[in-house]
């Protein structure tokens, strides 16, 4: 099967995935091989893949930000016809391995919160309409980073 995880910033691409896990709204999607056409949305922004490499299996956990999935048998390149793909598509990616640095995350986090409560506070001081719309979409795209960041340290501080 074929894995490929895209941001802006990101590129992740696995050809010899055995199993992709989307956490859904009700549930979780296992994904094998000749698994059905498929599309939607990751809800609770976590997408687990496993591998296998010169018979060793390894697993990877991914914290995805605004992220939708597609899986097809028909795939994108003609000679990967018979075989299975899933694409992921994402705002922003982490993914949770020893190698994360958490410290970096946790900096990135509290900046972010800072930046939130600062715009906050200038949203209730604020008279005009044009600024308050414009400080309210800053105030939405600076929570979800937060909560992305937040989801993040939560999975990362977890034990293994």
């Amino acid at each position: 099967m074929l894995f490929l995880l895209n941001t802006p910033e990101y590129t992740n691409v696995q050809s010899n995935t055995t199993k992709v896990k989307v956490h859904l709204k009700n549930g979780v999607a296992e994904i094998l091989d000749q698994h059905q056409d498929l599309m939607g949305r990751v809800e609770n922004n976590i997408v687990e893949i496993e591998t296998n490499f010169e018979n060793k299996t390894e697993k990877n956990l991914f914290v995805l930000q605004d992220a939708v999935f597609i899986v097809s048998t028909k795939g994108l390149d003609k000679k990967l016809d018979k075989k299975t793909s899933v694409y992921v598509y994402a705002k922003n990616v982490k993914e949770i391995n020893s190698r994360l640095a958490i410290d970096e995350i946790t900096k990135q986090y509290d900046k972010k919160m800072s930046l939130l409560e600062t715009e906050t506070l200038k949203l209730s001081s604020q008279n005009s309409e044009k600024l308050e719309n414009s400080i309210k979409s800053k105030i939405f795209m600076l929570n979800e980073d937060t909560e992305f960041l937040k989801k993040v340290l939560t999975l990362a501080k977890q034990p293994k």
